[in-house]
């Protein structure tokens, strides 16, 4: 077995890893750690339960690329394989993280039938309503793990007001 040292998560970070709620918000400046609990979160689900299908969407693959997969290659040598050309993850016990970008409407098509158990969209406010909503339709499946929706975000954006209506106002 091989040890892996995630880090010492902030009280804010620390919250994020313990919800377990359908739709769960990080919101912050930028420098707030974000990312890192996204990346983190993901390792943890992965690596605990077998089989699971995690997403990881932002708007650009130069963003999964810098922010993510590079990280997390970094991370998991010898704990899990990446493909390239699927932009896939996969652990030993089979769960799998997928990378995908959403920069427009034409590239919700990538998302067409896929199915996932937990769903992470870094920087959520940077996507339409009309986008998110279409991609949290992939968070199905017939397995019985519970879906989640993690959602990270800044201020402003094209999705403030829908974050702001799912998060603060709940509606």
């Amino acid at each position: 077995m091989i040890d892996l040292y995630l880090g010492d998560p902030n009280d804010k970070q620390k919250l994020f890893l313990k919800d377990r709620h359908r739709h769960v918000g990080y919101g912050g400046a930028r420098g707030g750690g974000k990312s890192w609990a996204i990346r983190t979160k993901a390792i943890l689900l992965a690596s605990r339960f077998k089989g699971i299908k995690i997403l990881i969407v932002r708007r650009s693959y130069p963003e999964l690329e810098g922010n993510h997969i590079q990280p997390l290659r970094q991370m998991l040598i010898g704990i899990a394989k990446y493909n390239q050309q699927h932009k896939l993850l996969t652990f030993a016990n089979g769960s799998t993280i997928k990378f995908q970008y959403c920069r427009n409407d034409a590239d919700l098509d990538l998302f067409q039938g896929q199915e996932y158990d937990i769903i992470f969209i870094d920087e959520a406010t940077q996507f339409s309503e009309f986008q998110l909503k279409a991609i949290a339709a992939c968070n199905r499946g017939v397995n019985n793990f519970p879906k989640r929706m993690y959602y990270t975000c800044n201020p402003g954006g094209q999705g403030h007001e829908y974050i702001k209506r799912l998060f603060i106002d709940r509606h």
